[in-house]
């Protein structure tokens, strides 16, 4: 066995391709997984979730469909960082995704936004509107809040959701105001991440739903 220069999963020494990540053992730059699977958790990283909800952004409002987006934050992660160490909050990250990815349907798509401050997952949530958006959060706080995570002092977290909402009825108000995909990525991200700084004054383990607006 060696061992993957990505993600340092175990494989196989006949193996061109690693069964945990996907990339490439040959040619790191030819991997159809290259530059869109964060190497700590496994999951897509943040270019992956970025171009995808520009891509399901565009496809909502040309077909007058529901998008929600939701950005996920480790409730307590300063004193966790402090308290555990490097390798045991990468397992923590690892067994989070593992257990978002758990907690949403089959079309839904999850993701690891950052490691700077507070980790951050983002889910993309097709065909949902806010209500829905909300009741998706409610049951990833559930699952992470009653999975025993077995590290150290913390084997019990939480984690606090923002989401952000294209509603069906959305309109751009003319043609030349369709936005392009990247406007329409910043501002739904955006819009997450304000509902959850605003959710976040109010305590811990909470969602909180925002609206898309231009």
């Amino acid at each position: 066995m060696t061992t993957c220069w990505y993600c340092s999963s175990e494989v196989p020494e006949t193996s061109q391709y690693c069964p945990s990540c996907g990339h490439s053992q040959i040619d790191r730059t030819s991997s159809p997984l290259f530059g869109v699977v964060d190497s700590t958790t496994g999951i897509w990283n943040a270019k992956f979730v970025n171009a995808l909800v520009g891509q399901e952004a565009n496809r909502a409002v040309r077909y007058h469909r529901p998008l929600s987006v939701l950005v996920v934050e480790l409730d307590h992660a300063e004193h966790i960082h402090k308290e555990l160490e490097s390798v045991q909050v990468e397992a923590l990250l690892r067994e989070m995704a593992e257990r978002l990815g758990q907690a949403i349907r089959d079309t839904d798509t999850v993701g690891y936004l950052e490691m700077d401050g507070p980790p951050h997952f983002g889910i993309v949530l097709p065909e949902t509107d806010e209500q829905g958006a909300a009741l998706a959060a409610d049951k990833i706080r559930r699952s992470i809040a009653s999975h025993d995570f077995g590290t150290g002092s913390w084997k019990r977290i939480t984690v606090s959701c923002g989401a952000a909402t294209i509603d069906a009825n959305y309109r751009p108000a003319d043609e030349a105001g369709v936005m392009n995909r990247r406007e329409y990525t910043g501002n739904l991200l955006r819009e997450a991440y304000q509902a959850l700084d605003f959710g976040r004054s109010a305590g811990t383990n909470r969602t909180t739903a925002g609206a898309y607006r231009r």
